[in-house]
């Protein structure tokens, strides 16, 4: 079974408001799982889109 989290947990780790999560869901960036009521994202899939993110140097 994947490591899931919560909508607010990903909120939470990566300093993202909930707009930005249904947007980046939205666009096809991470995806939502539906258990029951509630609603969770793959831990590797919210892995995947922070390494995807440009990096700074410096």
């Amino acid at each position: 079974m994947p490591q899931l989290m919560s909508i607010s947990e990903f909120m939470k780790q990566y300093a993202v408001s909930r707009a930005t999560v249904y947007r980046l869901r939205s666009q096809g960036k991470i995806a939502f799982l539906k258990i029951g009521r509630a609603t969770r994202i793959k831990t590797e899939d919210a892995e995947r889109w922070f390494a995807s993110l440009p990096h700074l140097d410096g």
